[in-house]
């Protein structure tokens, strides 16, 4: 009897625990919605105090700290997530940014190149971003083949604008003019993009 009596407190205090560590949880996305990054992440962390074994509790606080540009913190507990169970496509959009800001450009292309594994479609962005990675690490090829997939779903001046430069570096300068006259009349006016336009699409 007493063991069982022993169980059944054992089974109270974890639900009590657990319902505690949701909660704070709950509450934190609600203060990540509101913008209040730090707020959120105290609560994440007190999830986390209460149930170190939530993953999605630090795939939270590592979004808090992506959003506060704290990106080595942010890289270590998204890992921690992926380590616990963690595994839809976000987290290695999210982690591949945190790495690209922190100049690890090829495990931020690898988590990139993970994301659109996991899920092609979720997250057209992916594309863009995989396409800049591509362009830093000299892989213009690639970066194009990701930006004509980018843009087939979404009419981004900017995305125009880096194909552009991408494709003029490889000698066409007409598919480069075309690319910068559609970034203008979508909207851009970097002053680079409207130099280059200038001087060289007449």
């Amino acid at each position: 009897m007493k063991q069982v009596l022993a169980l059944i407190l054992l089974f109270m205090l974890v639900s009590c625990a657990s319902q505690k560590d949701a909660k704070y949880l709950q509450q934190g996305k609600t203060e990540m919605s509101n913008q209040r990054f730090e707020q959120a992440l105290e609560l994440f962390t007190k999830s986390i105090n209460q149930n170190p074994a939530r993953a999605e509790a630090y795939f939270a606080r590592g979004l808090s700290y992506n959003m506060m540009q704290n990106y080595e913190a942010a890289v270590t507990d998204f890992s921690m997530a992926e380590k616990l169970g963690y595994s839809e496509a976000k987290l290695y959009s999210l982690r591949s940014f945190a790495y690209s800001m922190t100049d690890r450009n090829e495990l931020a292309l690898k988590d990139l190149n993970k994301a659109i594994t996991l899920d092609p479609e979720s997250y057209a962005g992916n594309y863009y971003n995989r396409a800049m990675l591509y362009n830093t690490l000299r892989k213009p090829d690639s970066a194009v083949a990701d930006l004509n997939k980018y843009l087939t779903v979404a009419q981004d001046p900017n995305a125009f604008f880096q194909r552009g430069k991408i494709v003029l570096t490889k000698g066409d300068l007409k598919s480069a003019c075309e690319d910068f006259k559609k970034a203008v009349s979508l909207g851009n006016i970097d002053d680079e993009l409207l130099k280059i336009s200038e001087a060289i699409c007449k």
